[in-house]
């Protein structure tokens, strides 16, 4: 699948792949083919740094990069970045099949229809889903289109270059995730088989659902439930700040009905008492009804676009999808599986160098940054 909102950053050697997300600061550099970890850093992002997917204080961020580069000890200062779900705005549209420099004519007028922005305010990308040279010439061809506020992107790039970095690519988050998982969606290398696969982000600020047949995008849709709605609702039930209700979610967050197993398992202290998972569970029930709602709801109008699908394999990734529970309580909603990212397993690992247990524990968070890390090893378009 090919990346959006590049075509005028165009990279020239390796690069780093960074998340500045509302929760934490990712980082992660790979190197060679195939492609090995050479290093990676995480840290929380500072509280207020980010604001509806945009970066309110720069200086705050670039100062916390510029710390994690030198944990790090990397000498690499061309990145590729992810752009904030909440920043990008992405369709699928269909145009008549036309050439190259009509269709990017076409789209720059045709964008003006599903972009609530002026177009000159924005940074507009596009890439056919199919070769062009595939389609035949009385068909419609399926184009996706992604754009982002220019303030948004001159915001981004600012402050990564007030890290000392140099921004090569800026990628749609959701799309680089699924580079982690891409011999899966490619048929796992067998020849003709093209699955269907759900791939859904929890992050802390905003969460994504992504449909494909094979490595062709079929559906990409923000949700409005994330992690800090779970937070926020144990912080409302509990009268707790935000930052000690993210401390509770983790210590006892629980997304699923406690059996009598499950809280027998608890030594009660006066601190487990008071959250424990009956009380745990009723809080955040709300959050979880609303969330398996909407995930219901982005299927259904799929289907009624298209038909009937079967969805031969579902993922889950992103920090927020750490909460107990959480995984199997979203798949019973989509009717199937969703097993956890291991965005490690793309990766070359030297085990004398890195502590596996602690890259297990990171997965969820790491899944779009090593796609973003991929990405800058790859050659590019």
């Amino acid at each position: 699948m090919r990346n959006l909102l590049n075509r005028w950053l165009q990279p020239r050697i390796e690069a780093l792949g960074l998340e500045i997300g509302a929760g934490n600061l990712k980082l992660v550099e790979i190197s060679g083919s195939p492609p090995t970890l050479k290093g990676y850093a995480i840290r929380p992002t500072p509280h207020g740094a980010i604001h509806g997917g945009n970066i309110v204080e720069p200086s705050a961020i670039a100062a916390e990069l510029r710390e994690m580069m030198a944990e790090m000890q990397t000498r690499k200062r061309y990145v590729v970045a992810g752009v904030s779900n909440l920043a990008v705005i992405t369709r699928i549209i269909q145009v008549p099949k036309m050439g190259e420099r009509e269709l990017e004519e076409a789209i720059h007028w045709e964008a003006e229809r599903y972009i609530p922005f002026p177009i000159d305010e924005v940074v507009l990308d596009f890439a056919p889903l199919d070769p062009p040279s595939e389609v035949p010439d009385d068909s419609q061809l399926d184009v996706v289109i992604a754009a982002a506020r220019l303030e948004t992107i001159t915001q981004l790039v600012e402050t990564l270059k007030e890290a000392n970095l140099e921004p090569v690519v800026l990628d749609v988050k959701p799309f680089a995730g699924l580079r982690t998982v891409e011999d899966y969606l490619n048929g796992g290398g067998n020849e003709g088989n093209e699955p269907i696969t759900v791939f859904l982000e929890v992050g802390a600020e905003s969460s994504s659902l992504v449909l494909t047949r094979g490595n062709r995008l079929l559906m990409n849709r923000n949700l409005n439930i994330s992690g800090n709605d779970f937070t926020e609702a144990i912080s409302k039930s509990f009268g707790l700040d935000f930052s000690s209700a993210e401390e509770v979610k983790r210590d006892f967050g629980l997304a699923t009905i406690p059996t009598e197993d499950e809280e027998s398992l608890l030594d009660f202290d006066a601190e487990r008492e008071r959250f424990n998972p009956a009380r745990m569970y009723d809080a955040i029930r709300p959050v979880l009804v609303d969330f398996t709602t909407e995930l219901r709801r982005s299927l259904e109008f799929f289907r009624v676009q298209v038909g009937d699908i079967h969805i031969d394999k579902g993922y889950i990734s992103g920090g927020g999808s750490k909460l107990r529970g959480l995984p199997g309580i979203l798949g019973e909603a989509l009717g199937l599986q969703l097993d956890p990212v291991n965005p490690w397993a793309a990766l070359q690992i030297n085990e004398s160098q890195f502590d596996v247990s602690d890259l297990h524990r990171l997965s969820p968070e790491f899944t779009v940054p090593v796609g973003l890390g991929l990405r800058g090893v790859d050659p590019l378009d």
